[in-house]
């Protein structure tokens, strides 16, 4: 991205001041005034001067500070330093936006000139205002080496200033801080290397002055050697002219070279440069000899803050300071006394007039500039949103991503690799164990996480820790250094160190640093820190940030580790170029299809570009219930199964060379043998080319049919057939499970079918039975059909030598961190996690949650090439992204490239459907599972709980959707004719064409333009 500067016309100023004019070719233009309609502006500063009497004049050169509080005392002051002493500007300091724009419409009302209103933000107006950004402070940004986010920083913080009517921003810190002990600059430069401070600086001022509001560098000539605070005393610098030359100015020319506005003015005393024990601020050698003569600066000169005791003990400081060369006084200590001693200096010659109308000709010059000429009351309404764009908030999280700092990793365990040969914990010291950084952490991996205070309540977790591997340490303040407790606790173990403080504090944790694997450094404790130091932690990013200062004894300015991004990151849609309103429609259907009960509640992901841009969750498990979705909680994925366990698993067994498609599944299902189903191949099941039929009962063998009379079910409901199985079809309940095959109590040999239900393993083999004794169909055409990813898991099992779930899990989810992807859930988590699914009033007579929903795989123990498999979005990602990678993922290879083409590419003959996974529908006669902008490169699946996923490589693209839209029952069938899936996928291409992340929508791949998509092809499993 490369930044646009404003060009710069040549024009000439001259500044009046106790030396006389100052020849222009020392002078450096800003380009603030280079740009202005010199003609206009100087018509309208005389109009405005001559209306003026002396003491208006003089008030124009005065800037008092002004609480930001809305009372009635407060007002009454404010009012009376506009009117009374005619203030040019004000400095609020503390409050809220709200209050402070009031005040500042007031005040704006009240003055006869307009007043220039500034704001003292470092790190953007949240260092004064509530409900704002907080964007980070100046040393982390030092570690950023992409100069051009801080461009867009500041043209970001122009803007909320330009809404609060704010002209003026004292800020960049220009300081280079050399000292690690300085009290007062520290965190707020940019670093210890000078041209590193210039560049940032620059930018950031650039930034700002692009949008409007005058960038004012401080604290000339450099605060970032003193050991003392201007705010207490006055700080002495002992060094010579040549030092600062090569450290301390250096910042300050580069800002002035690139045509830059304002400067202000420190509170130090620097004999090298006026032997005079004084305030630099009061210094004419400093002021006018040095800033203006020497470096050639033109723009406006502010003092800093003159209430400040390095200078408020100085005799009659505003004249001295008038004196030395400063146009605006900043925050007198007492503003109507400063005042009067002005005023009275001019009558008594020792301030001259010409001295007085430089100045303030000078101020009302940048007025006109900046455009406070052009006053208009701040709107309140909505201004607190207006502040808080989604665009503010990604420039922000781009500064805290590009900040992140690799400073060890000896090891080269950074980005964390073999998850599944990994037990991890995360262990934050001084934060509480629920915070950003963990929860971040284990988006991507099983991390059990742990908090203390300090050293001593971690060496009680000992014990806890012994069986980790891998331990991951936060630090987030300097109470209580827990350095001998780290390294107690890590013996034998590798050891991730994360920081979330000032640089120079690591130096308590040196021994813990030495000894750590890798060390992570994310300067400060805010969530957008803790979010990005988790992310580069597992390679979510890239990382390539750079300590801006030296920590002594351990890392010198400069040090730095690139790493690459490995794994999906989660960030904001603008972050693939997308503003986020774009996404707002999505919200507004889901509601749709909650409000007419199409599901209770969903998720929703959307990855784009190896970026997770939209993952919320919608809705509760159940109508009318309290338990609302979250982004953790568990689906049933009902037929997405066959593409995401059986599919992967059939992959990496081809990978492997282990089983050919062409290979007929009878080889490793003998029962198919002798029967006309021997021939069927691996390659025509994936397909659903077999003849198979589309439904068998399966349940019905476990039935004890003589245990009723009559038939099981009616197309109408009596006393009798009380149970809805389907929309026109009612079942009895008063029939009996074989005791040999279904149980009520838990026995060897038995599996849960439900709560208090349990089936005998070996029905497994009898539901194979029956998919071998099922009628075939003549023509072995395309029919969709469970029973060909049953008899596939049976090829799985039978050449893995280990049932599906545990082949998934050891080959692709262990390793991939997907958690929560996984059969028979309630081994692993708490039934609270898992989303039910329908009230099953005929087979299992509850409420069904945390088993699977599907009668075949139900009765196959949980487990099947069909069904079963329960995860939440987030996990499934990881698995659709290493696909979208080509088989690769965090680093590591799952499957070749050559297998990932094949089975993502292929496309049968004769239908829409790939190798085991379904795609658009690109005739227009027929319907489409998925959205009418969705390429032919598309593949994924549908679930029949209301699930689906889609991965499009052609625009590198992930969406999946997961619901429970069979709860309570079945017959909920709004999800389909209300295209509820489809639609939010085609928002979903909308908001990037709208965005223009995609220069062309893959005009290349046929686009499927049927939009009259109203089926499921997982209905046909619900005909018994």
């Amino acid at each position: 991205m490369k930044i646009k500067y404003i060009t710069a016309l040549a024009v000439s100023f001259t500044v009046f001041c106790s030396f006389g004019p100052v020849t222009e070719n020392k002078k450096k233009t800003p380009t603030l005034y280079k740009t202005a309609d010199s003609v206009k502006m100087n018509r309208w500063v005389d109009s405005v001067y001559n209306q003026m009497s002396p003491e208006e004049r003089i008030g124009q050169l005065f800037m008092p500070v002004v609480a930001g509080d809305n009372t009635d005392a407060n007002k009454r002051r404010m009012l009376s330093l506009v009117n009374d002493q005619h203030v040019g500007g004000i400095l609020f300091s503390k409050g809220t936006p709200v209050n402070q724009a009031e005040l500042t419409n007031q005040a704006q009302g009240s003055a006869k000139v307009p007043l220039m209103i500034s704001l003292d933000g470092e790190w953007g107006l949240s260092m004064r205002l509530s409900s704002t950004t907080r964007f980070p402070r100046n040393m982390m940004l030092g570690a950023i080496q992409n100069d051009s986010l801080l461009y867009y920083y500041g043209l970001e913080v122009a803007r909320q200033c330009r809404l609060m009517g704010i002209h003026v921003n004292f800020a960049p810190a220009m300081d280079v801080n050399s000292n690690p002990a300085n009290p007062v600059i520290g965190n707020r430069s940019f670093g210890e290397d000078p041209a590193n401070v210039s560049k940032l600086g620059v930018m950031y001022a650039k930034g700002l002055e692009a949008g409007g509001v005058m960038a004012v560098a401080k604290h000339f000539p450099g605060h970032g050697d003193t050991s003392t605070d201007s705010h207490k005393v006055l700080p002495l610098i002992t060094h010579d002219k040549d030092r600062l030359e090569d450290v301390e100015f250096k910042p300050f020319r580069e800002y002035i070279q690139n045509g830059l506005s304002g400067m202000m003015i420190a509170h130090l005393n620097i004999p090298a440069l006026d032997d005079r024990k004084q305030p630099s601020s009061l210094s004419e050698s400093i002021v006018t000899g040095l800033l203006q003569d020497e470096l050639g600066f033109s723009g406006l000169i502010f003092t800093d803050g003159l209430q400040m005791k390095g200078v408020s003990g100085e005799e009659n400081y505003c004249v001295r300071a008038l004196q030395a060369g400063n146009d605006i006084l900043v925050g007198p200590l007492n503003p109507v006394k400063d005042y009067e001693s002005v005023k009275k200096a001019v009558e008594d010659k020792v301030l001259s007039e010409d001295l007085i109308a430089a100045r303030c000709k000078k101020v009302l010059a940048y007025k006109y500039i900046l455009g406070v000429k052009d006053t208009r009351p701040i709107d309140t309404n909505g201004l607190v949103q207006h502040l808080n764009t989604s665009h503010g908030e990604w420039i922000n999280r781009e500064l805290h991503k590009g900040a992140v700092t690799l400073l060890k990793d000896d090891q080269k365990i950074i980005p964390l690799k073999e998850l599944d040969k990994r037990k991890i914990a995360a262990v934050s010291i001084g934060e509480r164990a629920d915070n950003t950084f963990h929860n971040t952490l284990k988006l991507y991996a099983d991390v059990t996480c742990f908090s203390v205070a300090n050293g001593d309540e971690l060496l009680k977790l000992k014990d806890k820790l012994a069986s980790f591997t891998t331990l991951i340490v936060s630090v987030y303040n300097n109470r209580g250094s827990a350095n001998a407790a780290i390294q107690s606790v890590g013996q034998g173990k590798e050891i991730i160190m994360t920081f979330f403080i000032v640089p120079y504090r690591m130096s308590s944790y040196t021994a813990s640093v030495k000894a750590a694997d890798g060390v992570i450094l994310a300067y400060e404790n805010s969530d957008l820190a803790q979010d990005y130091a988790a992310q580069a932690i597992f390679g979510g990013n890239r990382v390539n940030g750079k300590i801006p200062v030296t920590v002594k004894g351990l890392f010198k300015e400069g040090k730095g580790i690139d790493i690459k991004k490995t794994r999906l990151s989660y960030d904001m849609p603008e972050a693939a170029g997308i503003p986020s309103g774009r996404f707002n429609k999505i919200d507004t259907i889901v509601q749709e299809g909650i409000t007419a009960r199409a599901y209770p509640g969903c998720q929703i992901l959307i990855a784009k570009d190896g970026i997770v841009i939209y993952n919320r969750s919608f809705g509760s498990f159940e109508y009318n219930g309290n338990r609302k979705v979250t982004n953790d909680d568990i689906y049933d994925l009902a037929s997405m199964t066959k593409a995401t366990a059986t599919v992967p698993a059939i992959m990496k067994l081809y990978d492997e060379s282990k089983i050919k498609l062409s290979t007929p599944i009878s080889t490793y299902v003998p029962v198919l043998k002798g029967t006309d189903k021997s021939q069927i191949t691996i390659r025509q099941a994936l397909l659903h080319e077999t003849g198979l039929t589309s439904f068998i009962p399966y349940y019905m063998d476990a039935i004890d049919q003589s245990s009723y009379d009559g038939k099981l079910f009616n197309r109408s409901k009596t006393g009798l057939y009380s149970a809805l199985f389907d929309t026109n079809t009612w079942a009895r309940t008063d029939y009996k499970y074989k005791p040999d095959l279904v149980s009520t109590t838990e026995k060897a040999g038995f599996v849960p079918l439900a709560d208090g239900l349990f089936i005998n393993k070996a029905y497994n083999d009898t539901i194979i039975a029956a998919i071998a004794a099922s009628k075939l169909r003549p023509r072995k055409t395309y029919l969709y059909s469970c029973l060909n990813f049953m008899l596939l898991k049976e090829v799985v099992e039978k050449v893995s030598k280990e049932d599906l779930n545990s082949f998934v899990q050891d080959n692709f989810f262990s390793k991939l961190g997907s958690v929560t992807s996984t059969y028979t859930p309630l081994k692993k988590f708490d039934k609270s996690r898992i989303v039910p699914t329908e009230q099953d009033d005929f087979l299992r007579k509850q409420l069904i949650q945390g088993y699977v929903h599907d009668e075949g795989a139900a009765f196959m123990g949980g487990i099947s090439g069909n069904a079963g498999l329960f995860s939440n979005a987030n996990d499934l990602a990881k698995l659709y992204q290493m696909w979208l990678n080509k088989g690769k993922y965090g680093g590591e290879e799952y499957l070749s490239e050559k297998t990932w083409q094949l089975f993502t590419k292929t496309k049968s003959a004769t239908s829409r459907r790939g190798l085991g996974f379904d795609k658009p529908e690109m005739r227009t006669n027929k319907s489409s599972p998925t959205s009418a902008s969705a390429p032919a490169s598309v593949y994924g699946h549908t679930g029949f709980t209301g699930t689906c996923f889609w991965i499009d490589p052609d625009n590198d693209l992930i969406f999946i959707f997961l619901s429970n839209r069979i709860n309570d029952k079945r017959t909920h069938k709004q999800l389909m004719s209300m295209n509820i899936r489809q639609r939010i996928q085609e928002e979903m291409y909308r908001a990037m064409r709208k965005g223009g992340s995609l220069s062309e929508l893959t005009e290349s791949t046929n686009i499927n333009t049927n939009t009259n998509i109203d089926t499921d092809d997982d209905d046909q499993t619900d005909a018994e």
